[in-house]
């Protein structure tokens, strides 16, 4: 009994290939991920630090301008040299609320102007002398000790110091206008979301704030500031504090040089990391739980057609094929290899049917039965390259039996004979095989010159090599019509028709040679004209459906045809060429306009007319009145359309009292056009059609709704109620009321 070793082999590998790339992502997502959560965080509180640092910068920067504009202003320096006191209630009363209107700031905790030369302060709480000698001496050491920003570090209070009278150079300074922060400057680092916590250090590296007791101790509070002394320019810090690694991150101000810090535990976000780490395990467990489910189950699907085969070669060559077999797959490959056998003695059989396919092809090419998808397939088949820039199709019949060895009953064997000749010389080079059709040898030339004239001369050259051999070979004479050049291998059947009009001319003319399809009577190819009047008259009734008129101009060009004395080739060509113009009428039918232009039978009908009066009537009956038949096939399809259009804004839009106008304007069309268009589809007028479909609709509405009779008739927009019931009554016989009650 067969092992299923292969079924084996072929789940452990998926299951393989579908393991390794899950532990990997697994792998390298649990890495990744702690990665982006410790840059995410350290981004986050970037970002917090950044709006904390431009929040607070604001503030400082808003009372900072305030303070210079009140210092500046005229009303300060002015009383910078007055000795205030109540009697000069009137400057104190303007200080006192310029000083007040800094109360609007929450962050702003007292507001002083201070003037040591003259003894005065004036703050929220209005005007204080500073008669005492004690606090005169204590603004004075204070002021005399301190710059612009005074922070300290205990309180982590902040203070603005604007000295003045402005650019004086005193030292100390005699006057001065001081703002007090409150803790509310702080209050965003405060409120911050930040993941870890936050201290601010002045220009010194004096603590300012703090929002939690991280640095509690001195020592850790040291080791920081050492950190930071030795900090580069928007470097972060990883330092440890009491054992715990720690993610400092620190934004430096340019305003006045405070660095705002930011301190993380390592912890807190390993234990995201942690956290993920366990999620992407259960993940890659239930991945790998379902990898072994979807391998087996893929191993077995993928190996039921191994089963199929291993059991159908086991049924048809059980005796031919070795037991000792290692697997399924050596197993079926000794059955195929016995079911191939006879692989060369089939070929060889298919190679002897090669020529008759290829034959086979080149005659469908001929008559216009192979599309363009299917010669590419044929050429293909054949291995035919298409490396050529164009074609030419040569027919060619022996002239005449007579006065030589062979008899009519031999013409099959001569045209055999003559397929070989024409073979021969026609090299490899040449990838179309010549045919027999209609007693003619016909064969499609290719040519990869690169110009027309040599393309020409070649091709000349070779007609007159057929022609000697021929004649020197079998006695004969020929009659050979050569097409014009074609690009296209759809052209084919054109070409075919070309090259047989040529050589029925040769035929009516005697003439015994090679015949090009433009060079038949050169002389007289040029007077096969007709009058451009008739012609444009004749398109006009076609174009109007006018069948006599057209018939009665085409009598007219035939007359005028015989005047001028054209032979019977001349005329065809001529109403031919006048045919191709015609069905040029069905541009928008593509499909029909292709089928009636290569059609081969259709044209070669026309050439083997005998006489003016079988030209007439092919030009009527094959050309106008198919024409003709399509035109109206068309003319009433279009109708039938627009008569249906006109039904369904009916049916669709009845509510809007539509009207034949308003339809008319909607489908870009005269109204009386469409009133005899819907009259002849219908058999109706479209006012008797909307009144039958008014009346349909309301007596749908009076069985199947509750409206009453006045809204049934509003809503249909009859005339009145009154008019509605006796239009009812009239064709229902009974009134709308009666109707309901009889229906429901």
């Amino acid at each position: 009994m067969m092992k299923y070793s292969y079924l084996k082999k072929l789940f452990v590998y998926s299951l393989i290939l579908g393991a390794l790339p899950v532990i990997a992502m697994g792998v390298f997502s649990y890495q990744r991920a702690s990665t982006v959560v410790q840059h995410k965080v350290e981004e986050a509180n970037r970002q917090i630090l950044s709006r904390a640092e431009n929040s607070v910068e604001h503030k400082l920067e808003t009372a900072h301008i305030m303070a210079t504009q009140f210092a500046n202003s005229t009303l300060a320096v002015s009383a910078l040299g007055l000795d205030l006191d109540r009697h000069q209630f009137e400057v104190v009363n303007e200080l006192n609320k310029t000083i007040r209107g800094f109360q609007v700031f929450d962050f702003v905790e007292s507001v002083s102007f201070v003037n040591l030369d003259k003894k005065w302060l004036i703050s929220y709480t209005g005007l204080e002398r500073l008669d005492d000698a004690d606090k005169l001496s204590e603004w004075s050491d204070f002021l005399s000790n301190h710059t612009q920003w005074d922070t300290e570090s205990e309180g982590g209070a902040v203070q603005l110091i604007k000295t003045l009278p402005f650019l004086s150079g005193q030292s100390p300074p005699r006057a001065a206008f001081v703002l007090k922060f409150s803790s509310r400057l702080f209050n965003s680092l405060v409120l911050s979301e930040s993941f870890g916590d936050t201290v601010i250090y002045n220009e010194n590296l004096e603590m300012i704030f703090r929002n939690s007791e991280t640095l509690s101790s001195e020592v850790q509070q040291d080791k920081l500031e050492k950190a930071l002394r030795l900090q580069s320019s928007g470097q972060d810090i990883d330092i440890a504090l009491n054992g715990d690694p720690m993610l400092i991150t620190v934004q430096n101000s340019a305003y006045n040089g405070w660095k705002y810090v930011s301190l993380v535990h390592l912890s807190d976000i390993t234990k995201e990391s942690k956290a993920i780490g366990w999620v992407t395990l259960f993940v890659c467990l239930a991945i790998l739980l379902i990898t072994l489910g979807l391998a087996w189950q893929g191993s077995k699907m993928f190996y039921s057609p191994i089963r199929l085969l291993r059991d159908m070669v086991a049924g048809s060559n059980h005796d031919l094929i070795s037991s000792d077999a290692r697997d399924e797959i050596q197993y079926i490959r000794t059955g195929i290899q016995g079911l191939l056998g006879n692989k060369l003695e089939l070929q060889k059989q298919l190679q002897t049917q090669y020529p008759y396919l290829h034959e086979l092809f080149v005659i469908k090419l001929l008559l216009g039965q192979l599309s363009g998808k299917e010669i590419n397939g044929h050429l293909e088949m054949f291995d035919i390259t298409g490396d050529w820039r164009r074609f030419s199709v040569l027919t060619l019949r022996v002239y005449s039996l007579d006065r030589s060895r062979f008899e009519e009953g031999d013409l099959g064997l001569i045209l055999y004979a003559v397929k070989n000749m024409m073979e021969e010389i026609l090299t490899a080079a040449q990838p179309f095989h010549p045919v027999i059709m209609n007693e003619s040898c016909v064969a499609i030339v290719v040519d990869s010159s690169q110009g027309k004239a040599q393309a020409d001369d070649r091709f000349m050259r070779i007609c007159e090599e057929i022609k000697e051999k021929i004649y020197t070979f079998l006695g004969l004479e020929i009659q050979m019509g050569v097409s014009r050049f074609h690009e296209e291998l759809e052209q084919a059947s054109v070409a075919f028709a070309d090259s047989t009009a040529a050589l029925r001319f040769c035929q009516r003319t005697g003439y015994r040679g090679i015949m090009r399809s433009e060079e038949a009577d050169p002389g007289r190819l040029l007077e096969i004209t007709y009058p451009a009047r008739q012609e444009q008259e004749l398109l006009e009734a076609v174009q109007s459906g006018d069948r006599e008129a057209a018939n009665e101009i085409a009598a007219r060009i035939l007359e005028e045809v015989e005047k001028r004395r054209f032979t019977q080739i001349e005329a065809q060509a001529l109403f031919y060429q006048l045919f191709v113009k015609l069905i040029g009428l069905l541009q928008r039918d593509e499909q029909t306009l292709k089928k009636m232009l290569l059609d081969v039978e259709h044209v070669q009908s026309l050439f083997r007319t005998a006489s003016f009066e079988e030209l007439g009537q092919w030009f009527t009956n094959m050309g106008l009145e198919p024409l003709f038949d399509l035109m109206l096939a068309r003319e009433q399809s279009h109708q039938s359309q627009m008569a249906q259009k006109i039904k369904e804004a009916v049916h669709t839009r009845f509510e809007e009292n539509l009207t034949l106008e308003a339809i008319a304007d909607f489908m870009n069309f005269n109204a009386n056009y469409l009133s005899r268009v819907f009259k002849k589809e219908m058999g109706m007028s479209f006012s008797d059609y909307m009144a039958n479909t008014k009346l349909e609709m309301a007596k749908q509405l009076l069985i199947e709704s509750d409206m009453k009779v006045q809204q049934v008739a509003e809503k249909l927009h009859y005339q009145s109620t009154a008019a509605f019931i006796r239009y009812f009554r009239k064709m229902e016989g009974m009134t709308p009321a009666i109707y309901r009650e009889r229906k429901r």
